[in-house]
């Protein structure tokens, strides 16, 4: 059974990663059923130009991103209701 620190972890985990998306993904005029596709082509990008990376490279890169931004801002939700959760 999940707890629920880890249903409100991740739920501030997808809020985040749905936040980065809008922001990386609004600076393009693209429906916003393709702003998740832009802001992965758009970190992958950045990777690949600013590091000099191939193209698989780049793409992968941008996964490792958007995974560790997952994780770490899960495991960051996860300590905030931790926290506030014992002082009640």
């Amino acid at each position: 059974m999940i707890s629920s620190e880890n249903k409100l972890g991740l739920c501030i985990a997808c809020i985040v990663l749905v936040c980065v998306v809008a922001t990386i993904g609004n600076s393009t005029n693209t429906p916003w059923l393709e702003m998740p596709f832009e802001a992965f082509n758009g970190i992958a990008f950045s990777f690949g130009y600013f590091f000099r990376l191939s193209a698989m490279w780049a793409y992968a890169c941008s996964s490792a991103f958007f995974i560790s931004l997952f994780a770490v801002s899960f495991w960051l939700g996860e300590i905030v209701v931790r926290f506030f959760c014992r002082r009640r």
